[in-house]
C-alpha cells in the first residue's frame, strides 16, 4: 500500500489546533495536572468554536500562500521583491523546478509551502474538529452546522492539494501514531469522491443562506460553488448538469447581483456586498492578523501623502511583480484594467493634482521604489494595501482587507460555461449571464459578444478569455489555464511542458519517509 511519510504524520500527532494546551514530547503518555486532555477540552460549544477559529486561521495563512505560487506559475506576475531578493522563486516563474528543488529545496517545505507541511495543516485541523463533533452530545443543530462548515474547509484544502499534485495522501480522520505508516495515497478519483462526499447536499443543507451567514463564515452557496469547480476540474461530464442546476438556482434566487463599478469591489465599500459569496476575513486593528497578500504585493517602499479618505496607499514587499502583458491584455474601454493594474505614474499625478487643488501641502510627493525584480512601473490594484484598511501600529502586518474568495461573477461565468459544455451552445439565459459581465466591465451594452454565433470550442475559448479579464489576481488564472488546457499556448514561452501540470512530491519528503512515500507517476524516473 502507498503510504505517507512520517514527517507529515508527526504533524498529525502533535498539532494542537490553537487550543490552550501545548504539545510536549510525552503528551500521548502523560497528562500533567495543569493540562486537560484533548477529548476533555472539546466538551462545550465555545471550545468547539475555538477549533473552528483555528481551522479558519489555517485558511488565512496556508491557503493564502497558494496565491503567490499560482500567480508565478501563470502569466499573472513575475518574480518580485528587491533586486536579487526573490531570485530563488524564478523556478516557478520559468518552470525550472524538479523534485529536488521545488518546495523542499531547503530540506523541510512541502505541499504548496516552503516552510512546513503546507495545506495539510488545514486538513489535519479540519479532521480534528470533525471527529470531535461526531463524538459530541452537544446541540444537534449546532453540531450539524459546524460539521458542514468544517467539511467545506476540508474539501477546500484538499481541492488545492488535488489540483497541485497528481496523487496525494488521503487523510480522512484524526490519527494515532501507530497509523503513521498506513496512510493511503489516494488516486485522483478517490480524492475527488471524498471531496464530493464532504460537499454532498445531505451535509451542506445545514449551512446557512448568505443573508444569515456572519462575515467570514461559509454559506450554502459557497459549498455549491466549490463543488461545481471541483466537478469542472475533474471533467466529470456526468455531473455537469447537476452543477449547472446549482449555478442556476443561485442566479434565480435573487440573493446576489454584480456591483455597478468593478473598481469598488476592492475597497472597503466592496466588502461583504451583494456580489460576495465567500470572503476570508482579516481582523487587522493591531491584532497582527492581516492579509498577507496585501503585505506581499504592495508597492515597495511606497510613500503616499494622501489620507485614507483621499485614497491613500500603503507599502508592501513588492513581491509578484505585475507585468505589462497583463495591462496590455485588456480591450480598450474595459474598466477591469484599472481595477486590476495600478500605474504608479498615474498615482503620482493624482497626488500632484491634489497639491494643485490645495488639498495637499506643497512639496508632498508620491514615491514607490523601482528597485524591484522585473519592475515595469505597475502594481496590483485588487490587493494593494490601502490606508482605509491599515492599523495605526505596525500596519504592514495588520491590513484588514478581506480576500474575495468567491464572487457572483464566477457563478455567472461558470453557468455560461456549463451550458456550452452540456449543450454545445448557450440559450437566451446563458447569453444574459455573459452579457452582465461584459456590460459591467465596459459600462455600456456596446461590447457584447454573441456566443450563439460561435462553435462550441470558440465559445469556450471566449469564456476562458473573459475569465482572465475578470479574475486576474484572484487565485483562479493558473487553475483555469490547466482546466482549459491552455498551458502550451499561454505558458510555453516561459518553459511550460505537460510535465508541469502537477508538482512533484518533494524528494526531501520522500527521503524522510524512508521510502514509504513514493514519487507520483508524472515525475517518477
Amino acid at each position: 500500500m502507498k503510504t505517507i511519510n512520517k514527517t507529515l504524520i508527526g504533524l498529525v500527532t502533535v498539532v494542537a489546533v490553537g487550543l490552550t494546551f501545548s504539545a510536549c514530547s510525552d503528551f500521548l503518555e502523560t497528562e500533567p495536572a495543569s493540562q486537560i486532555s484533548e477529548s476533555e477540552y472539546y466538551s462545550s460549544e465555545e471550545e468547539m468554536m475555538k477549533g473552528l477559529y483555528s481551522l479558519m486561521d489555517e485558511v488565512q495563512i496556508r491557503l493564502m500562500e497558494v496565491w503567490s505560487y499560482s500567480s508565478l506559475l501563470s502569466d499573472e506576475s513575475e518574480t518580485g521583491g528587491g533586486i536579487g531578493e526573490g531570485s530563488y522563486k524564478t523556478k516557478w516563474d520559468n518552470f525550472s523546478y524538479d523534485a529536488n528543488s521545488c518546495f523542499g529545496a531547503w530540506g523541510y517545505g512541502s505541499w504548496w509551502n516552503e516552510w512546513d507541511y503546507g495545506l495539510y495543516n488545514g486538513v489535519i485541523a479540519a479532521n480534528k474538529l470533525i471527529d470531535h463533533l461526531s463524538n459530541s452530545d452537544l446541540n444537534e443543530n449546532f453540531v450539524h452546522e459546524l460539521d458542514a462548515e468544517a467539511k467545506f474547509y476540508r474539501a477546500l484544502f484538499y481541492d488545492y492539494l488535488w489540483m497541485g499534485y497528481e496523487e496525494i495522501p488521503l487523510i480522512t480522520k484524526s490519527m494515532l501514531p501507530d497509523d503513521m505508516y498506513n496512510v493511503h495515497k489516494g488516486t485522483r478519483q478517490e480524492v475527488y469522491d471524498f471531496m464530493l462526499s464532504d460537499l454532498d447536499d445531505a451535509v451542506t443543507q445545514y449551512l446557512p443562506e448568505r443573508s444569515a451567514t456572519p462575515q467570514g463564515r461559509v454559506c450554502r452557496d459557497a459549498a455549491k460553488l466549490l463543488r461545481t469547480k471541483i466537478i469542472l476540474f475533474h471533467r466529470d461530464e456526468a455531473k455537469y448538469q447537476t452543477a449547472l442546476n446549482d449555478m442556476k438556482e443561485i442566479i434565480n434566487s435573487g440573493r446576489y447581483s454584480l456591483l455597478p463599478n468593478y473598481q469598488d469591489l476592492w475597497w472597503k465599500k466592496g466588502e461583504w456586498g451583494k456580489e460576495s459569496i465567500y470572503e476570508v476575513a482579516f481582523a487587522g486593528k493591531n491584532t497582527g492578523e492581516g492579509n498577507g497578500i496585501c503585505r506581499s504585493v504592495g508597492g515597495r517602499n511606497l510613500i503616499d501623502p494622501r489620507s485614507a479618505e483621499q485614497g491613500g496607499l500603503c507599502e508592501g514587499y513588492g513581491q509578484n511583480t505585475m507585468p505589462s502583458t497583463i495591462y496590455n491584455m485588456f480591450e480598450p474601454g474595459d474598466s477591469r484594467r484599472e481595477g486590476t493594474v495600478i500605474v504608479w505614474a498615474d498615482e503620482a499625478k493624482k497626488v500632484d493634482q491634489l497639491i494643485a487643488d490645495g488639498k495637499l501641502n506643497a512639496g508632498s510627493r508620491f514615491n514607490v521604489s523601482d528597485q524591484q525584480e522585473n519592475y515595469e512601473g505597475l502594481g496590483h490594484y485588487k490587493y494593494q494595501p490601502r490606508k482605509e484598511s491599515a492599523s495605526d501600529i505596525n500596519p504592514l502586518y495588520n491590513y484588514a482587507a478581506s480576500y474575495r474568495f468567491y464572487r457572483y461573477a464566477d457563478v455567472l461565468l461558470l453557468a455560461t460555461e456549463l451550458q456550452v459544455r452540456v449543450s454545445g451552445k448557450v440559450d437566451s439565459d446563458g447569453q444574459k449571464w455573459f452579457d452582465q459581465i461584459r456590460d459591467r466591465a465596459f459600462q455600456n451594452t456596446n461590447h457584447r459578444i454573441d456566443l450563439g454565433r460561435l462553435t462550441k470550442q470558440q465559445a469556450l475559448d471566449t469564456i476562458f478569455k473573459e475569465r482572465g479579464y475578470e479574475f486576474i489576481d484572484e487565485m483562479q488564472r493558473w487553475f483555469d489555464i490547466l482546466r482549459f488546457d491552455k498551458g502550451t499556448e499561454i505558458l510555453g514561452k516561459k518553459g511550460w511542458t505537460e510535465n508541469f501540470r502537477y508538482f512533484p512530491i518533494d524528494q526531501s519528503e520522500i527521503d524522510r519517509s524512508n521510502g514509504n512515500l513514493t514519487q507520483n507517476p508524472g515525475w517518477a524516473k
